[in-house]
């Protein structure tokens, strides 16, 4: 008894740790996307690609399809969730707790920029950008203005993906993206460790330039500013630049 107890417990640890709840997430959404039919949908996961200055970016998932491509971020969080498309943070409350996190669909969209970047010479299809939640969360207030970004439960991505259906690509144009995209994945264990190592970099650097009043994104200076949802500060550069701090 004192054996299956300590199995137990140390069972429910490793499930609460935030590496393995992501990864639970991933293959939920997995299992989704298993059901897709392969002549029209291809599925690639856990996808790691080099970014703008020497950087990398990790995509969960990433489907080439007759219609686009879609890029997939799973979220496995719970509690309420707010957030708006154009916000730095988004917001977790549980129990009354109010957490903050990075903005998933700035996040995705950083995925997409990869990928477009390594395609562009020979596709520019339309990109999807689908943020997906566990159902342990409970989308409270989420406010997306653009068409080709879907905010949704991890169950209903299915539902999301089918929502575009304007073929664009022939099938051997999805092999030919396919192989571009394989010929450029870094597979090396070790990059996965810098890869972190530079988000936690960029996300210091980027603090310091917000402090001192410039936009990480593009260098321009920050302004205050008014909106719907009052006043905030922004990149004087917009709309070219929609940074927000």
């Amino acid at each position: 008894m004192i054996f299956l107890y300590m199995l137990l417990l140390i069972l429910a640890l490793v499930f609460s740790m935030p590496k393995v709840k992501g990864l639970i997430g991933e293959g939920w959404v997995r299992y989704f996307l298993r059901k897709l039919d392969p002549e029209k949908y291809i599925v690639m996961n856990s996808i790691l690609l080099p970014a703008d200055e020497g950087k990398t970016t990790q995509i969960d998932h990433l489907i080439i399809s007759v219609y686009g491509i879609f890029a997939i971020e799973t979220k496995n969080y719970k509690g309420w969730i707010y957030g708006s498309e154009k916000s730095k943070n988004w917001t977790q409350v549980i129990y009354k707790k109010k957490e903050k996190f990075h903005n998933p669909v700035f996040q995705n969209y950083s995925h997409i920029k990869a990928v477009e970047n390594i395609i562009r010479d020979e596709f520019q299809p339309p990109f999807y950008s689908i943020i997906a939640f566990n159902t342990k969360a409970t989308l409270k207030k989420i406010d997306i203005e653009s068409k080709n970004v879907r905010v949704v439960y991890d169950n209903r991505i299915l539902k999301a993906v089918n929502e575009f259906r304007e073929p664009v690509l022939s099938k051997n144009e999805m092999k030919r993206i396919q192989r571009i995209i394989l010929n450029k994945k870094i597979a090396e264990k070790h990059v996965n460790k810098q890869h972190v190592k530079a988000i936690k970099t960029v996300q210091i650097e980027n603090k310091k330039k917000v402090s001192a009043g410039i936009c990480p994104n593009c260098g321009g200076a920050l302004t205050k500013r008014s909106g719907k949802h009052g006043p905030f500060t922004g990149c004087s550069n917009y709309p070219k630049c929609r940074f927000t701090a």
